[in-house]
């Protein structure tokens, strides 16, 4: 498998004033892509936070990927932090600027001084252009690795995953199927169902993995599969069909 860690900037993440909804958008698109991410870290606008977070995640995985801090104030430090942390320096981008110069004229407003200095970029970063936003995102190779840092605004790195990060990964990576089946009980608890269905759960395929997720009334299954077979959704299918025979008196009412 190829590793993925998603690291979250930002102190309004810490104090909860603002939810977290990006880390779970990019897990279920590089799922959906066929990478694993191996964990979620938030941290606060603090350079020596933001350094021990990206040292620790490239121990850990193979694409680190950042979103947050891009702003043009001074509580944004990513990018500065990102410079000292590959040993690089800022440029000024032209198509960077451009961009930011339709935004500001659709708005019918002049382009700030303070806003120019987002169109300054390490050098030794890939521009990853922005058209929803003034923060432009950068991609860094380091070691074999791939960090890139989006803006923490969901619409603006939503559009920057789905149209470069994510095309750019799999051209860069070989990914590997993922697959999730689930399947939805009712009528006995988790501890219970664990036990009824242990025969079944033992004899799965290595590749197949079981979760439980109880829930008030319900306990879903969660069979996720990860390889190269060709068959292996329909090798997921017979298996949620050999579990609907383990035993008549849990109610299996849903499977997708």
């Amino acid at each position: 498998m190829i590793y993925a860690e998603l690291i979250s900037i930002g102190d309004e993440l810490l104090i909860g004033q603002v939810v977290n909804t990006n880390a779970p958008w990019i897990s279920r698109q590089l799922n959906k892509a066929g990478f694993a991410v191996k964990q979620i870290t938030v941290v606060g606008d603090l350079e020596d936070e933001i350094i021990n977070a990206l040292d620790l995640a490239r121990k850990r995985a193979d694409i680190i990927l950042i979103t947050g801090g891009l702003g043009p104030t001074k509580d944004d430090l990513t990018k500065q932090v990102l410079c000292k942390y590959f040993n690089t320096h800022l440029v000024f981008d032209p198509q960077a600027y451009n961009d930011i110069e339709n935004i500001f004229r659709a708005r019918g407003r002049e382009v700030t001084p303070t806003n120019r200095t987002q169109a300054e970029l390490p050098a030794s970063c890939i521009p990853v252009y922005n058209k929803n936003g003034t923060a432009p995102g950068m991609w860094f190779h380091a070691d074999g690795k791939v960090f890139v840092s989006m803006p923490g605004v969901p619409y603006e790195m939503e559009a920057m995953m789905t149209d470069f990060v994510i095309p750019k990964l799999m051209q860069e990576f070989k990914s590997t199927p993922v697959i999730h089946k689930t399947i939805l009980t009712q009528g006995i608890g988790e501890s219970y169902l664990s036990d009824m269905i242990a025969e079944w759960e033992n004899n799965l395929p290595e590749y197949m993995k079981l979760a439980y997720l109880p829930a008030a009334g319900m306990v879903r299954l969660r069979l996720t599969g990860m390889g190269e077979s060709k068959n292996m959704e329909n090798e997921m299918i017979i298996e949620t069909g050999k579990l609907k025979k383990t035993d008549s008196s849990v109610y299996l009412w849903r499977r997708r």
